[in-house]
């Protein structure tokens, strides 16, 4: 039940990439760093202060892991920091297209790969998740190519297909990176590699 709150909460935060859409770079680039900041700054006095932290788990501790519960960075903040990373270094249409595909993506390979993983692969991955993690990210790059139709952008069949192969792969390998931060940035690379600007 925790996975499924947490996965749902990271499904909505497919709410950064719609606002993207409508907010200029610099303004979005200034606002996720700045929450990024302030909850790296809760997370500091949260591993501090006995008290803060007692308070902070009666809050969130049901979606939190064991080491953000014993007070390591949570993945909320690392999502933040990413989502303002991924929106500096790329174009908007390829940023937006790389944090719907972490929302989406990421939530799946959890939610589907825990409840009906059957199929390991590595890193405690399972096929049954990742195919459901590449399933979500194309179904989506639908909606994508229509706003990049109605907005002007270049994206592209296949060069969203590749990003939805590049952040199911990246949320596949465990690597010494969140993954909140390695799927947007590897899926953003491909992107930028594979559709023209």
């Amino acid at each position: 039940m925790e996975e499924v709150l947490r996965k749902g909460i990271h499904f909505g935060s497919v709410i950064i990439p719609i606002t993207a859409v409508f907010v200029s770079r610099m303004e979005m680039v200034l606002f996720l760093t700045a929450a990024a900041l302030a909850m790296v700054l809760i997370d500091i006095v949260r591993s501090r202060n006995k008290v803060f932290r007692s308070f902070f788990l009666g809050l969130f501790g049901k979606v939190l892991r064991g080491k953000e519960q014993e007070g390591g960075m949570t993945a909320s903040t690392v999502l933040m920091a990413s989502a303002a990373l991924t929106i500096l270094l790329f174009r908007t249409e390829i940023a937006v297209s790389a944090l719907v595909f972490l929302s989406i993506g990421d939530s799946l390979a959890a939610l589907i790969g825990k409840r009906f993983g059957r199929t390991k692969l590595v890193s405690g991955r399972t096929l049954e998740g990742s195919l459901a993690a590449l399933l979500g990210c194309l179904v989506f790059a639908i909606p994508l190519m229509q706003l990049s139709a109605a907005r002007g952008w270049s994206l592209s069949p296949t060069g969203l297909a590749f990003g939805a192969l590049a952040a199911t792969i990246a949320e596949l390998f465990e690597v010494p990176l969140d993954d909140n931060l390695r799927i947007p940035v590897f899926a953003g690379l491909v992107m930028e590699l594979v559709i023209p600007g």
